[in-house]
């Protein structure tokens, strides 16, 4: 019985400590498309900014250039967000022969990279156990 309780407490003390994450997205050519989120999490910055390997991912329409999204329940923690508008829906970024995107796309702090994405540092933020809100510009 102690056992239990012990466990009972200790997910509640988990639970306590989610927080929800709201996206502000923004950008021309949104409307009607369907938007891709990814966030990912410091436990793994190594997959910033994967196109299959992150922590949570959400797809939503957006009805007009502007879009705000919540993640709900994220433990407290160190995140990166990546955004892409999926033009044609088939699931993936798309990119031209160099490899430069041909959606338009963004991540949190609105980090950019100098030739090629930003690494997980620069696109990272803390979330605690009330809710956060982030502005991402799509370009």
């Amino acid at each position: 019985m102690k056992y239990l309780m012990f466990i009972s407490t200790l997910l509640w003390v988990f639970a306590a400590q989610a927080g929800e994450l709201k996206l502000e997205l923004e950008g021309k050519g949104m409307a009607g498309n369907s938007i891709r989120v990814a966030v990912y999490s410091a436990n793994a910055p190594e997959q910033f900014p994967s196109d299959d390997k992150f922590y949570r991912g959400i797809v939503s329409e957006a009805a007009g250039d502007r879009l705000t999204v919540l993640i709900p329940d994220l433990p407290s923690g160190k995140y990166a967000v990546g955004v892409y508008v999926d033009n044609n829906r088939n699931g993936r970024q798309d990119k031209n022969f160099f490899g430069v995107p041909k959606e338009k796309y963004g991540f949190s702090n609105d980090a950019r990279g100098m030739f090629g994405p930003p690494d997980f540092a620069a696109a990272a933020f803390d979330i605690g156990e009330n809710a956060a809100t982030k502005s991402i510009h799509l370009h």
